[in-house]
């Protein structure tokens, strides 16, 4: 494929309805004859929307790598797409994903899945219950700023006295805090009084507990101020059922089958939410993955390093080129 002229982005919206009635929202960009698809999936509170510049740079080509086409959906009961009425779990979620994918995958078309947070755990539960996809219509795979499990253990860890984070004791206070946290966010007027504080004055969100917490000093207000925008536009009790799919997810000794494509595990060093420890423990589970450690930035890493989440798809595309044709340019020895 000639790299010489770029090619003009193409943008079609869709819905695919799931089977409890949700509708789900999605964004095709690109060139619809592009030799390979990626697959953005964005993480608790956000959006497709989220995903704008690193659809801007894959769907344009360069040197070496050609123009790709890219698909971005909005998680159901986020931005465009609708609740349904199946009750919210990583299953669920894992379900629509895998809907979003046979429809990508349709014409054949290899997919390279990218999924950050809430994202990256679906991404896993697929590749624990449908390991077959991955090495047929799944190519690769980026992880960033996602957990194996435990998710938000070390937010409730971080007023623990000196010890392990992972040691039982506080194992057992991150469970129990995150169960009454579950409970209270069911509760209409106590969600709507943690929402607010949470997001906190959208003039000045790095105020806010949450934004402290989850993710640390790394990121610029502006990125910040447009999250805490995001998360007020979720519905508050949506996001109290999220919550509780989140905190029970767990996908240790599941998730062999991503070993069977180039996988790259990407987190923040300042990351509180899935912090580097979950990261090297997720990395550790998979056969082959690479890990990236990015100083100086917390959860909001592929929001604030677009470029890096290019860079790590064009990683992939050298990785797991093999028997695939991008023209001349494309190089297939991995690089893992």
């Amino acid at each position: 494929m000639s790299t010489a002229a770029a090619v003009e982005p193409r943008h079609q919206v869709h819905v695919l309805g799931t089977p409890d009635g949700a509708e789900l929202a999605v964004s095709t960009h690109g060139d619809p004859d592009a030799p390979l698809s990626v697959i953005l999936c964005h993480g608790w509170t956000m959006s497709a929307l989220d995903w704008r510049p690193h659809i801007d740079a894959l769907t344009r080509p360069r040197p070496g790598f050609p123009a790709l086409r890219a698909i971005s959906f909005d998680q159901r009961g986020h931005g465009r797409s609708t609740r349904g009425s199946a009750v919210l779990d990583m299953e669920l979620l894992c379900a629509d994903l895998a809907l979003v994918l046979a429809d990508a995958a349709r014409d054949g078309r290899p997919v390279i899945l990218v999924g950050h947070s809430m994202g990256g755990m679906a991404i896993q539960e697929l590749a624990a219950r449908r390991p077959g996809l991955f090495g047929t219509d799944v190519v690769g795979v980026g992880l960033i700023s996602t957990s194996l499990n435990e998710v938000g253990a070390t937010l409730s860890a971080l007023n623990d006295r000196p010890g392990p984070t992972g040691a039982p004791g506080s194992r057992r206070r991150a469970r129990t805090q995150r169960k009454v946290a579950d409970r209270l966010l069911r509760s209409p007027r106590a969600a709507r009084t943690a929402h607010r504080l949470l997001t906190g004055p959208l003039s000045h969100p790095t105020t806010a507990p949450l934004w402290r917490a989850v993710f640390g000093p790394g990121p610029t207000t502006e990125a910040v101020r447009a999250n805490a925008r995001a998360f007020r536009d979720v519905p508050v009790l949506a996001i109290a059922e999220f919550y509780s799919a989140l905190t029970s997810h767990d996908c240790a000794g599941r998730i062999r089958a991503l070993g069977n494509v180039p996988t790259r595990v990407l987190v923040g060093e300042l990351d509180r939410y899935t912090p580097p420890e979950q990261a090297r423990a997720l990395a550790s589970e998979i056969p082959g993955a690479t890990l990236q450690t990015v100083p100086g930035h917390g959860h909001d890493l592929p929001y604030e390093q677009p470029v890096l989440v290019v860079e790590t798809v064009h990683a992939l595309l050298r990785e797991g080129a093999h028997g695939l044709s991008w023209g001349s340019g494309m190089s297939t020895a991995a690089s893992r």
